[in-house]
């Protein structure tokens, strides 16, 4: 699924390898999604915003998140990058914040 997701040619095809990285929750699945925020596609930089204000940690993948945003030009895609931003800062900064995929979240009552 990550190689899906880092180099398949069509845009849909990596964004839904995307949806597959998002529903396993799994952290390792945050370097990917950094690599992606510079992807070509809308939907695949969307879709790795919302990768890393699920399970993203770290100075740096705020950074990157941050970063990424003011380079957007997609509204809908600089703001998901703005609350995946957020997101991380407030997990690292022990402020609490869900943290997993979002049917994971809604399933333990989080969301």
């Amino acid at each position: 699924v990550g190689v899906a997701f880092k180099s398949e040619k069509a845009a849909g095809l990596r964004r839904t390898a995307g949806d597959a990285l998002s529903d396993l929750g799994n952290g390792r699945a945050a370097p990917l999604a950094v690599a992606a925020l510079t992807d070509r596609s809308t939907l695949v930089r969307w879709r790795a915003a919302r990768i890393l204000g699920e399970v993203g940690e770290g100075g740096s993948v705020a950074a990157a998140l941050k970063q990424a945003s003011l380079e957007e030009a997609a509204f809908e895609v600089a703001f998901e990058m703005k609350d995946a931003a957020r997101k991380v800062a407030s997990r690292d900064a022990g402020e609490g914040g869900a943290k997993g995929p979002m049917w994971k979240q809604i399933q333990d009552g989080l969301a």
